[in-house]
């Protein structure tokens, strides 16, 4: 009985191993912003009276919640952005109020994909031509993992964990 139970074991951590070689890896699409108006990056000489994101799949809501909501601010950080966002199929929308300030624009989003997941961002623009900003400010550039990495971190440990306990079981009974 006691070597169908480590067969059993050995066969459990084998067949992890051997999914994880195959390259097999769950889907975690979510939705991707697509365009921006005004774009990302760009420098605009008149200040819109709206800002609109446009993504690759529809955008839901959830019921009465407010869950989909960009804010806009400007170079002093103060709020340009009304808090009137229209959801229709894959875009938003946001009326602005008149602003004076010119510098960069930050521009923050958070909308519910269509498979229920919430997506949220940033990106700046710039409200004047040639327009300075501050010297010695970086624009930080964010990196994702891929899931191969984590997905191999967890077979990893999960493969690790069962060689623990499978040699301690088998030095236990000697």
């Amino acid at each position: 009985m006691k070597i169908q139970q480590k067969n059993s074991l050995l066969a459990v951590a084998l067949t992890l191993f051997i999914t994880g070689l195959s390259g097999v890896t769950p889907s975690f699409a979510h939705t991707n912003l697509l365009v921006q108006t005004p774009a990302a990056s760009s420098e605009v000489a008149t200040w819109p009276s709206q800002l609109t994101l446009e993504f690759d799949e529809q955008l839901q809501n959830l019921g009465d919640e407010k869950a989909n909501f960009l804010v806009v601010n400007n170079a002093a950080g103060d709020q340009v952005s009304e808090n009137d966002e229209t959801l229709v199929g894959n875009t938003i929308t946001v009326t602005l109020s008149p602003n004076q300030v010119q510098g960069p624009v930050l521009v923050y989003y958070r909308v519910v994909s269509g498979d229920g997941h919430p997506v949220e961002g940033e990106y700046t623009f710039t409200y004047g031509i040639g327009v300075e900003t501050a010297e010695g400010v970086v624009e930080e550039e964010s990196t994702e993992y891929p899931i191969a990495v984590y997905l191999a971190s967890a077979i990893f440990i999960v493969s690790g964990l069962f060689f623990a306990i499978y040699s301690y079981r088998r030095r236990s009974k000697i």
